[in-house]
């Protein structure tokens, strides 16, 4: 059995690259839900967001289809920041974003970058097992090997904190 969290079964020297992450929380699964696709909450918890700005939609509640957000990365990976639009949305369940980067000029780069989508499952007990899979495709000039945003090693403890914020026990 291998120890890694998540096996990815894409080579990496392909154009996309994908990383999932799972975690149990001791909540229902539209509490969950809620405080996940809430925009204000994900600097709280996903390690690779420094900051958000809601460009439409509300910062406070659960992001509606549509709705979009501007993302900024933390500085050591060196990314641009991302403009996510929410395209797939089934409350409580299901909720998938695409991101495109911003470019120096403040322009939008012409294609999608990132796939986002979050998925709770009620697991009949009070919990919920909430995933998150993140997929990236990756440009060509960018070498071999997995990103940073594709570690889900670096990712897990994102979503440990992401469970004790939803649980009352984050410091």
């Amino acid at each position: 059995m291998s120890t890694a969290l998540y096996v990815p079964q894409i080579p990496d020297n392909l154009n996309i690259r994908f990383v999932e992450n799972r975690i149990v929380v001791d909540r229902p699964a539209q509490e969950v839900y809620d405080w996940a696709t809430t925009w204000s909450n994900l600097p709280k918890w996903l390690p690779m967001a420094s900051g958000t700005e809601v460009r439409r939609g509300t910062a406070d509640v659960p992001a509606k289809l549509g709705d979009v957000l501007l993302e900024t990365i933390v500085p050591d990976l060196n990314e641009k920041p991302k403009l996510y639009t929410v395209v797939a949305r089934v409350p409580g369940k299901l909720w998938t974003v695409v991101g495109r980067d911003v470019l120096d000029d403040g322009t939008l780069a012409p294609a999608m970058h990132a796939i986002a989508t979050f998925t709770t499952f009620d697991l009949g007990d009070g919990t919920t097992l909430f995933c998150r899979l993140f997929e990236r495709l990756v440009p060509p000039t960018e070498p071999a090997g997995p990103h940073p945003v594709e570690d889900s090693a670096r990712i897990q403890p994102g979503l440990e904190l992401l469970k004790a914020h939803i649980e009352g026990t984050a410091a």
